[in-house]
């Protein structure tokens, strides 16, 4: 405990790819004291567990506002962190398997257009070309968007970590926040057991522990924590191009450099937290595997392993301060926490110490469903 500061100028709950890329972006403008929490180890949370699929262009305007945000901070982040994050611009394809899905992601590429996003409608040739290991007899067309691609997570937090360590932002994991004082109306400080740190922002980036850190300081949370699932396949040949997501299969996955299949399917299910695989979501995943990709039928399952997401009501991120609580914001909500860290680190900190709030962000607002209404967004994988 000797080793934990007295006081912090922003305290970021949760030291995963978003609580580190909101460092990193404070760091970055000139902000000092910024103290980061964990209560687990390095990229024990969602952090290590994802797909890495990044894409710009979406179904809704905010969704596609923010992620070509993102799109744009991954691109400029090697150059910024001085370490290789090595996102590639692989592309990533969208299916469509039924008439309606065409109709979304049709209006989707218009969207996009309008946006300055790259995105394609591809017809049944066209996704053929592409994606000739792809079972076409399920395959109405494709949306094709060329600057999307993939990141491994253990090369970006690697950078993330390093530059934040670089420029004197302490990271301390293994360090469970146990209390979140409230002082005449704002977020005061947060206690590890009996320490106490004074702190003048605090920002919750906690993932599925959102809601439990919300509570902490009294107030409550739109949405609950919730685990997904994901397996790797073993190696083979070079199938699959670029990322790719079967909306109506409810699947995602790209193959990596070494060969390997890599990624989910969302499945029903009760929402609860735990990191235990079931055999029932793993045999889903086989099963789509084998109809939208018949090679890989003789291809072994090498891994499975569950993830803890904070799903809200609408599955798009909460992001900004909290409405009732001054001096306490979240970064939560995230159903693609991953993908979009690099624009909720860069909005959240231009928020926090400009007090400037985007308006890529605002739609995000947690008092959105109490004020504006649910996000509508068809074009994200999500029972």
């Amino acid at each position: 405990m000797s080793l934990l500061p007295q006081s912090a100028s922003t305290l970021i709950i949760g030291g995963g790819i978003q609580g580190l890329s909101l460092a990193f972006n404070l760091a970055e403008m000139g902000q000092k004291g910024i103290v980061v929490l964990d209560a687990g180890y390095w990229q024990g949370g969602a952090s290590g567990r994802n797909g890495t699929l990044i894409r710009a262009g979406f179904a809704s305007t905010a969704w596609s506002g923010l992620f070509k945000l993102t799109l744009d901070e991954w691109q400029s982040w090697s150059k910024r962190l001085g370490e290789n994050v090595m996102f590639t611009r692989r592309g990533y394809t969208v299916v469509a398997e039924k008439a309606a899905t065409v109709d979304m992601l049709e209006q989707g590429a218009k969207l996009h257009a309008r946006l300055g996003i790259r995105s394609q409608i591809l017809g049944k040739a066209q996704t053929a070309k592409l994606l000739p290991a792809l079972n076409q007899q399920h395959v109405l067309a494709a949306q094709h968007q060329p600057d999307g691609g993939v990141a491994p997570h253990h090369a970006a937090m690697k950078a993330l970590y390093q530059y934040c360590h670089t420029h004197g932002v302490g990271i301390h994991y293994r360090t469970k926040v146990t209390g979140i004082e409230t002082t005449n109306g704002r977020a005061a400080a947060v206690m590890i057991g009996d320490h106490r740190i004074a702190a003048e922002t605090i920002v919750c980036c906690a993932g599925g522990h959102n809601p439990e850190m919300a509570g902490l300081a009294g107030v409550s949370l739109n949405g609950h924590g919730m685990k997904i699932e994901a397996m790797a396949l073993e190696p083979t040949r070079p199938l699959i191009k670029p990322a790719i997501a079967l909306i109506d299969s409810l699947a995602y996955f790209h193959q990596t450099s070494r060969g390997e299949v890599v990624g989910g399917t969302e499945v029903p299910e009760t929402p609860h937290i735990s990191l235990r695989a079931d055999v029932p979501v793993m045999a889903d995943m086989a099963k789509i595997y084998l109809r939208m990709f018949p090679q890989l039928g003789p291809v072994r399952i090498l891994r499975h392993w569950g993830g803890l997401i904070h799903a809200s009501k609408d599955f798009a991120p909460l992001l900004g301060p909290h409405p009732d609580l001054q001096d306490l914001w979240f970064s939560a909500g995230w159903s693609y926490g991953f993908a979009g860290a690099p624009a909720a680190g860069k909005l959240l900190a231009q928020a926090i110490a400009r007090g400037q709030t985007d308006a890529r962000m605002k739609p995000f607002a947690l008092d959105r469903f109490e004020t504006t209404g649910p996000i509508i967004e068809g074009g994200i994988v999500v029972a």
